[in-house]
């Protein structure tokens, strides 16, 4: 018998190749690594039609309510392939905040929440900004655990270069859940935006990144 899952993963490949499938899948196979606009990217979601769009999440609504809730979106990589992770308590609670604009606890699979959840900030990525050696560069240099230097990473990977929107742009793509902040949750995971396979920072290096840019000790870095 074929599960929901496998039918789901069928009727995907339809619409996504195997090769975008697996590059939205690489970036998050750490749990707690997902990011719903790197995913996007990745797997070319951000490039379909709305009708393509409208096709896929109705995949993903697994009981033909009209909506995805909480449950299914915990599910959402399995609907990519059938043994990828369920996501976390808090990767999905900042899944559906990103999607449920109307605050209803759903997001709502035909109509303007779709091209919102997918739309909204997502068309830009980091090597839309900074060259892919200069990101590869930095990363290199940073290798080994508590070796990051902040200031380093930026000069190397072509930050300190940009101008105050561009380096605005990339924060905002760091903000993962939205919030118009970075937390220290998400700092950890900054190199990972940069590649999917690097390291996640240490706590030691993450305490230091965060006491170096948050200018105003609320435990967090404006985004926005």
């Amino acid at each position: 018998m074929t599960s929901g899952q496998e039918r789901s993963d069928m009727a995907l490949s339809g619409i996504l190749t195997d090769a975008e499938i697996s590059a939205g899948l690489q970036t998050c196979q750490a749990a707690d690594s997902f990011c719903h606009k790197t995913f996007f990217v990745k797997c070319g979601l951000n490039s379909k039609s709305n009708d393509q769009l409208g096709k896929v999440f109705g995949i993903l609504d697994q009981d033909k309510s009209g909506f995805i809730e909480k449950d299914e979106l915990r599910l959402f990589l399995q609907n990519f392939k059938s043994d990828a992770r369920v996501l976390t308590d808090h990767e999905t609670e900042v899944f559906l905040k990103a999607g449920d604009t109307d605050g209803d606890g759903k997001i709502g699979v035909d109509g303007s929440q779709i091209e919102h959840l997918i739309h909204e900030k997502i068309n830009m990525s980091i090597t839309d900004i900074l060259s892919a050696s200069d990101i590869a560069a930095a990363l290199r240099d940073c290798q080994a655990p508590d070796s990051f230097n902040h200031k380093k990473f930026f000069q190397i990977s072509g930050m300190t270069k940009k101008s105050a929107n561009q380096v605005k742009e990339i924060f905002q793509i760091l903000d993962n859940d939205q919030s118009g902040f970075i937390e220290e949750e998400e700092l950890k995971y900054f190199l990972q935006r940069f590649e999917s396979g690097a390291r996640v920072l240490t706590a030691a290096e993450t305490k230091s990144f965060l006491a170096a840019i948050d200018h105003d000790g609320d435990g967090k870095i404006g985004a926005a």
